[in-house]
């Protein structure tokens, strides 16, 4: 596909720059918008009573830039992504079961290479966020964590926190928007 789209830009550019004016756009940066979806699943058992405040951590969730869908068409190499950024992370809750009271409260954490950077997610009465289709934006500083991100190429997070009254399961379905800046190498391009 790669290849495909390589010669069809060179006989079009050829057509109608000159060989540095084809060389000079084919060195342009590319920026690929991507977003990727994971359901953080989360299940708060019964405690010495059922108002008991009971903490919680998720699975994790992990995404790979240098596989993503989105970008690996344009990427001949890692090295050629010179920027990840962040413009968004949308999280909802779905398939609560348990008790009806149970406020949710906690951190949605990235973890990248050696650290990690927590932002709070909105308290709620899970049921209600549920039966609403209740859609939440995190909100904060990405930029140490999009500085990772560049660095490593991928991304590792889960929702930690407490629940105020117990039994209860969810799935917290989080949603995050990046925008991929891709540098190509023309000796990578096959």
């Amino acid at each position: 596909m790669k290849t495909k789209l390589f010669l069809l830009l060179m006989l079009f550019g050829i057509s109608f720059f000159g060989c540095d004016e084809l060389e000079e756009l084919l060195e342009e940066e590319i920026e690929v918008q991507s977003t990727f979806i994971t359901e953080l699943e989360i299940n708060v058992p019964n405690g010495a009573t059922p108002e008991q405040a009971m903490e919680f951590e998720s699975n994790f969730g992990f995404w790979d830039f240098t596989e993503d869908p989105n970008v690996v068409d344009f990427l001949g190499d890692p090295d050629e992504i010179t920027k990840i950024e962040i413009n968004s992370v949308r999280y909802f809750y779905k398939d609560v079961v348990g008790n009806p009271d149970a406020f949710v409260e906690g951190d949605i954490i990235f973890a990248i290479g050696q650290s990690a950077e927590e932002f709070e997610a909105v308290v709620t009465n899970l049921a209600q966020a549920d039966f609403n289709n209740t859609l939440f934006t995190l909100e904060g500083d990405f930029s140490q964590v999009n500085a990772a991100m560049t660095q490593f190429r991928s991304v590792g997070f889960l929702y930690k926190g407490s629940v105020s009254d117990n039994p209860v399961s969810f799935i917290t379905d989080v949603s995050i928007t990046v925008t991929v800046t891709i540098k190509p190498d023309l000796d990578n391009i096959n």
